[in-house]
């Protein structure tokens, strides 16, 4: 029998084109917020505060309740592997396969 594998090639916009963001709409996730509504899901590490992102594919958020000592930041360790993206009703998971030789 013969298959056909079909892909779908999904275009998401880069983090640094945000909105806005929440926080565990998807538990352990920050929710990125694109102009056109699309909302993207990171998987996030609560970090201190004072801690300075160490690569360009970190984004580091700071609650709007947190100061700067506290315990209140979110961490994105890498924005080249999102996890989730929302349709208007439902988050679905993004499989990001990573290519082998």
């Amino acid at each position: 029998m013969n298959e056909l594998l079909i892909t779908i090639m999904l275009v998401i916009p880069s983090p640094s084109k945000m909105v806005d963001w929440t926080v565990n709409e998807v538990p352990t996730q920050i929710q990125l917020i694109h102009e056109d509504g699309l909302q993207v899901s990171y998987e996030a590490s609560t970090v201190p505060c004072v801690y300075k992102p160490r690569t360009n594919k970190e984004l580091i958020f700071m609650s709007p309740q947190a100061t700067h000592n506290d315990n209140y930041c979110y961490a994105i360790f890498d924005t080249t592997k999102p996890t989730f993206i929302r349709h208007p009703d439902f988050w679905y998971r993004i499989n990001n396969y990573e290519q082998t030789n």
